[in-house]
């Protein structure tokens, strides 16, 4: 099976919150559900995800995130089934050695806490061990208590790197088994 074709398959689930959502793969149309979705994403919350005060996604981030090479590249949405509206999403992209990947998460702000990043990052998970990856990891500011423990619970450890960030990493021939 090609790459590509790798994890492509929609996930129907309702989260903690009760949102009724679809994770499935980004897609070139979505990047007009981009500018609604980072409305309702606070500045914190952006300043955390890109470790940097951001006014909004560049055209040039929202071109990567939506034309993708899927032989290095996913994204994931999660958008709400009967809307349609960008809710969350979570960006996986490989690293030289195609063993390793790095991910990247970003919920509406007023979902924080209903589950939907939990579920992305399942996602992303699932699709790494199809892909075959040894590891996934990401940074994250020691600040951002939620993400940390979100990713302890998910089975990553944390290492500390220095400038006031965490690595988080999941070795997936370890994990769940």
């Amino acid at each position: 099976m090609p790459d590509k074709q790798i994890g492509a398959g929609e996930r129907h689930q309702a989260t903690r919150g009760g949102e009724h959502i679809v994770i499935r793969r980004a897609e070139p149309r979505d990047k007009a559900l981009y500018s609604d979705f980072l409305r309702d994403v606070s500045a914190e919350d952006l300043r955390l995800r890109f470790f940097a005060h951001i006014a909004e996604l560049s055209a040039a981030e929202g071109d990567r995130l939506t034309h993708l090479d899927y032989g290095h590249d996913m994204v994931f949405v999660a958008v709400d089934e009967a809307t349609g509206q960008m809710l969350g999403l979570v960006r996986l992209r490989d690293e030289l050695d195609e063993q390793t990947a790095e991910f990247a998460v970003l919920v509406r702000s007023r979902l924080k806490g209903h589950g939907l990043g939990w579920l992305l990052m399942q996602r992303v998970i699932d699709y790494g061990r199809e892909k075959r990856l040894r590891r996934v990891y990401g940074d994250v500011l020691v600040e951002n208590a939620s993400m940390l423990q979100m990713c302890e619970e998910l089975g990553f450890h944390a290492e500390d790197i220095g400038s006031g960030m965490r690595r988080v990493v999941l070795n997936l021939s370890h994990a769940g088994e």
